[in-house]
């Protein structure tokens, strides 16, 4: 068995990748293909430890706390055929 990183949207499933950082890496770039990036500060948050990580991001002028953006990772436990 196998793990591979499902990155979701909702309950959407989007992409998957062999690696955590390839996923998150490809998650924030499909976040911020039509968002100013630059005017947000983002993190990802280890909702489940070892299972799933969700995209946080919180504008660069308000204080407070990071919101969920919708996308998370998930680790899938994968067969190979």
């Amino acid at each position: 068995m196998t793990t591979v990183y499902v990155a979701t949207q909702g309950d959407t499933p989007l992409h998957s990748a062999d690696t955590l950082q390839a996923a998150q890496d490809t998650a924030l770039a499909r976040h911020t293909e039509y968002l100013p990036a630059e005017n947000y500060d983002f993190r990802w948050d280890e909702y489940m430890p070892g299972q799933v990580w969700r995209l946080m991001s919180r504008h660069k002028d308000r204080k407070g706390r990071h919101s969920w953006t919708g996308r998370a990772i998930h680790a899938v436990e994968h067969v190979p055929a």
